[in-house]
């Protein structure tokens, strides 16, 4: 068995921002599975920067026609990929389009799908809406959580309240509504302003494990009246919602990393958490934006609740949602 990834290695393609997502949860768990020296990793996003478009296109399928993996897993970006030769790889592998986003860039999916064997969604409701409009090539793959990194440490509650995560208008404003209930959250991630940093790979892991309460906040379109006034008196905020293409929710890495870390979560609603974690025993959602202030007081004062929560969700993490286990079922299914 050899398979070949196409994915950006590092973090949108800045090498001095580390490893990228997919390299974390894609790649290295495929590894795990098939051993390191059965994955191939084509780093197409650095290739494009010192080659350029054509020469990484027939550079990739140069690779693919000398090394012949059984499966080439693409994790698109924007459009580094030529279409004719996208449709040449189909003669010499089976090809999978591994899709991040798909719940909020529709366009982008229908325009792309044509052009591999397969393609995948971690949306479950999603998955259902491509099956009613009668496309047969759709594999339901969630994200789950590469169990190298994402481990209990058991390690002691050195935070009340966090949040890791970047900066936007929506967070921003949850964050100083807390504050004004009395509630400080402590943050790491980019865009934050002085003081705020980004976490490694490693210090992530840890504060998901030290925090009493580790908050999942969404960061899509919100038409509150009072949050647009709020956001409107900051300039940046405004570019921010102008560019904004994210319309809706989905289920998202985070919740199977803070659960598989054993930490408590306090998440977001979003329709399909409830099919991957059971709501009030293996998770926590707040109500509604305003309700989280309450929440987290509710939380807070119930320790036994809180940690038979987190305990729980660590279980069904482990038993059920590792990146490995989908993505072996993702690879067995496109070779069926």
């Amino acid at each position: 068995m050899k398979i070949l990834t196409a994915l950006l290695k590092y973090d949108y393609g800045i090498k001095e921002q580390g490893f990228s997502y997919e390299y974390f949860n894609v790649y290295l768990p495929l590894c795990d599975v098939y051993g390191k020296e059965n994955v191939l990793l084509f780093d197409y996003f650095t290739e494009v920067k010192q080659l350029g478009k054509a020469a990484m296109n027939k550079k990739l399928r140069e690779i693919i026609k000398s090394e012949k993996p059984d499966v080439t897993l693409i994790c698109l970006f924007t459009s580094e990929f030529d279409e004719e030769t996208l449709v040449s790889l189909k003669d010499l592998t089976k090809t999978v389009v591994y899709f991040f986003d798909d719940p909020w860039r529709q366009d982008f999916v229908h325009y792309w799908i044509k052009y591999f064997d397969y393609f995948s969604t971690p949306d479950f409701y999603m998955y259902r809406q491509y099956k009613n409009e009668g496309i047969e090539n759709v594999i339901y793959t969630p994200f789950g959580f590469n169990k190298k990194i994402y481990k209990r440490l058991d390690l002691p509650v050195k935070y009340e309240v966090s949040f890791v995560g970047g900066y936007s208008p929506l967070r921003g404003w949850i964050l100083r509504n807390l504050e004004k209930q009395g509630i400080k959250t402590t943050v790491f991630g980019t865009g934050w302003g002085r003081g705020v940093r980004r976490l490694t790979q490693e210090e992530m892991v840890e504060v998901f494990n030290q925090s009493k309460i580790n908050l999942n906040l969404s960061n899509a379109v919100y038409k509150d009246l009072s949050f647009l006034i709020w956001s409107c008196k900051s300039l940046e905020n405004i570019r921010q919602l102008v560019v904004l293409k994210k319309t809706k929710e989905q289920v998202k890495g985070r919740h199977y990393e803070i659960n598989a870390c054993g930490g408590f979560q306090l998440s977001y609603f979003v329709p399909g958490l409830n099919i991957i974690y059971e709501i009030d025993k293996e998770i926590a959602v707040y109500e509604s934006i305003d309700k989280i202030p309450e929440s987290i007081k509710t939380f807070m004062k119930d320790e036994v609740m809180r940690k038979s929560i987190a305990d729980k969700g660590y279980r069904k993490s482990v038993e059920e949602h590792t990146a490995q286990g989908y993505l072996y079922r993702l690879v067995e299914q496109v070779l069926t």
